[in-house]
């Protein structure tokens, strides 16, 4: 008479069962553990490598052995015998997998991954480009030449184009799932593998579009205030990217750190991207409220005060999006069903990435506008580039004119065009 199996011998869950999250944290890390440890199955999902270690347990009543394992399913000796450890010994290994694998399997939630990621990309990537073309136009057109604090800016959009491209392939190789139970080891390692490349290259990605602000604003204008202020912001972004990218390196013993499951990394990765975007979001504020004294204080016409405030304060869109960018870095790097997918961190700084691009390229476009149709847009100031307009005998002047007036200084230059 053949042996009952698992499915027949063991009691099927209760109707209405709810996986708790202790439970579903042990599967998942479960699902990480064995599919990570099985490399003669890495093409398998990770739920069926755990059915597999079930029957194998099953067949060997429990008696499992590091030798057995290394033979059955891939990993050197000493590896299997990290993996009996962890579950606490060879009954417990043999206990888990059987009770995943035939009790709490049929109960398991399968979400599915948001397919956002490829329709925003292609979206912003039309919109910036075309911005961004608008901006070196009017830079020509208007302003007489394309400065460096342009092409630091085109070099962000290239960037950024090159991270949200990387993006769509951590959204191919992810599949359909969120969870990693529904998940080859080789798509695991490969949605690490891509993430990892994308932390890496967002610090620079962010410093190098910062940087473009920060020296366009320097070069607006000569007043100490406003210049001490880009200095003390430039050592922020450029500390803070530096940090982010030592501490993505190093975080780990082996760079490649998921295929070391048994090695603890030395740092709390959630914390630090917590912190780190914490300071971005920090200096997104300053770079949004620097240039706004500017038109407080230099006599403009109401219409074109309010029209300077409204381009400048665009910048507070990117605010906001790196806000949300730190709320679903929170949500997202959290060890959940729901939660185990990165593919809405992609989506919020493809986001988060390009919203900064168009703000920051605004007045500029806003320029050009004016250029070509003063009469539509029923203003002849210009936030962006300097007209030679501007007042030198008390006139009402605009933010962009050769000399402005201003309260705190008779001799403050303030122009758009630093080689006027």
């Amino acid at each position: 008479m053949a042996s009952p199996s698992p499915g027949d011998s063991l009691p099927p869950v209760p109707p209405g069962f709810k996986i708790s999250p202790h439970d579903m944290y042990q599967v998942l890390g479960t699902a990480m553990w064995l599919g990570g440890s099985s490399p003669k199955f890495k093409y398998e999902t990770t739920a069926e490598v755990i059915k597999r270690y079930a029957d194998y347990a099953w067949e060997m009543r429990g008696n499992l052995t590091a030798e057995g394992i290394s033979e059955k399913f891939g990993p050197p000796v000493f590896q299997a015998e990290w993996l009996i450890s962890i579950f606490g010994g060879k009954e417990n290994f043999a206990g888990t997998t059987l009770t995943i694998a035939y009790q709490l399997a049929p109960v398991l939630p399968h979400p599915a991954n948001p397919n956002v990621v490829v329709p925003l990309f292609i979206s912003f990537t039309i919109i910036t480009t075309l911005i961004m073309a608008l901006r070196l136009w009017s830079r020509y057109k208007v302003a007489g030449g394309i400065q460096p604090f342009d092409w630091l800016a085109v070099a962000g959009y290239v960037l950024t184009v090159i991270w949200g491209a990387i993006a769509v392939f951590h959204d191919h190789i992810n599949t359909q799932w969120q969870a990693f139970y529904d998940k080859s080891w080789y798509n695991l390692a490969g949605g690490l593998e891509t993430y990892y490349v994308l932390t890496l290259l967002y610090p620079w990605v962010m410093m190098v579009i910062k940087l473009s602000l920060l020296l366009f604003y320097y070069r607006m204008t000569n007043w100490n205030y406003i210049r001490w202020s880009v200095y003390a912001t430039t050592v922020i972004v450029v500390g803070t990217s530096v940090s982010a990218f030592m501490v993505w390196l190093l975080k780990c013993p082996h760079v490649r750190y998921w295929e070391y499951p048994w090695e603890l990394c030395r740092i709390n990765v959630k914390k630090a991207q917590v912190a780190i975007a914490g300071l971005y979001i920090f200096t997104d504020i300053i770079i949004w409220i620097l240039p706004m004294p500017l038109v407080f204080q230099l006599k403009l016409y109401p219409r074109e005060r309010i029209l300077a405030l409204i381009t400048f304060s665009l910048g507070a869109i990117a605010c906001v999006a790196s806000c949300y960018r730190l709320v679903m870095l929170e949500q997202y790097t959290d060890y959940s069903s729901q939660s185990s997918t990165t593919l809405i961190i992609d989506a919020w700084t493809i986001t988060e990435l390009n919203l900064t691009l168009i703000c920051s390229s605004a007045p500029a476009v806003r320029a050009l506008a004016i250029h070509y149709a003063p009469k539509i847009l029923n203003s002849l100031g210009t936030v962006a580039f300097s007209t030679q307009t501007g007042t030198r005998h008390g006139k009402k002047g605009s933010i962009g004119s050769s000399t402005g007036s201003s309260k705190s200084s008779a001799h403050a230059r303030v122009t758009a065009d630093p080689e006027k």
